[in-house]
C-alpha cells in the first residue's frame, strides 16, 4: 500500500509540483502527466539531464498509477458495502412490512 509518506518521498522528485495534505492520488497524478509533457520535447535533443528527469518522473507516475488503482478499489469494495447493506435494509423493510400486513388480515374478524 502506498502511504502519504512514499507519496512525499517521490513527490520530493519533482519539486515544480505544490501539494496539501490529503491530496487525492488522482490529482497528484494528472500534474505528474503535465510535468512529464514538459520534458518530452527537450528529450528529442538528447539532453542527458533531460532523459534522466524524465525517467524519474516515469517511475513516479508508475506508483502514483498503482495508488490509483488502489484507491478505486477500496471506493469500490466500500460502495459495495453500501450497496448490499441498503439491499439488506431494504429486504428487512420489505419482510416486517408483509409481516404487518399478514397479522393485520388475520385479526380482522370474519362475518
Amino acid at each position: 500500500m502506498t502511504t502519504q509518506e512514499d507519496l512525499q518521498s517521490l513527490m520530493s522528485i519533482v519539486p515544480n509540483l505544490q501539494l496539501q495534505e490529503g491530496t487525492p492520488y488522482y490529482e497528484v497524478l494528472l500534474k505528474m502527466i503535465e510535468e512529464i509533457g514538459k520534458d518530452i520535447r527537450p528529450t528529442y535533443t538528447f539532453n542527458k539531464m533531460t532523459c534522466e528527469k524524465l525517467k524519474r518522473h516515469i517511475q513516479c507516475a508508475k506508483v502514483l498509477i498503482k495508488a490509483c488503482q488502489q484507491e478505486a478499489e477500496n471506493d469500490k469494495k466500500k460502495a459495495d458495502i453500501a450497496i448490499e447493506a441498503q439491499r439488506i435494509q431494504a429486504a428487512a423493510a420489505a419482510k416486517s412490512e408483509a409481516a404487518k400486513t399478514t397479522d393485520g388480515a388475520e385479526e380482522t374478524p370474519k362475518n
